[in-house]
């Protein structure tokens, strides 16, 4: 609990400038592949609370956001950064998620929400919806 605490603050407090850039091709591979809010959403096709993290892009229910560049924010905390795509409508906006690895579980963090919920690796890669 103590460590999630830590995280939370971590994220909620690292400031773009002071870290380092990198290649978006840079993310990790172990943060790549299908995440689930739940173990319903990585098992059941018709959730919409899993996201697809890629090399270069996270998709989710809500959106697309393909990354310019990702920031080192600590180790094993990634900041993506990019335009992003609203999934109904074609929205384009300014967007990014913070991704740290815990594991089989991956704490999220979307600059525009206070929430940051955990994810969990999915064993089957169903599609995002």
């Amino acid at each position: 609990m103590i460590r999630l605490a830590l995280v939370a603050f971590i994220l909620s407090t690292a400031t773009a400038g002071a870290t380092p850039a990198v290649p978006a091709s840079a993310m990790p591979d172990d943060v790549l592949g299908t995440w689930g809010r739940d173990e319903a959403a990585c098992t059941d096709p018709a959730s919409d609370g899993r996201m697809k993290v890629e090399r270069r892009s996270v998709q989710m229910f809500d959106a697309t956001c393909t990354f310019d560049r990702i920031r080192i924010i600590a180790d094993g905390i990634f900041e993506g950064r990019g335009p992003c795509v609203a999934a109904r409508g074609g929205r384009r906006y300014r967007g990014g998620v913070s991704l740290m690895g815990l594991g089989d579980r991956m704490m999220v963090r979307f600059p525009d929400r206070r929430e940051s919920p955990t994810y969990h690796r999915c064993a089957q890669a169903l599609p995002v919806r």
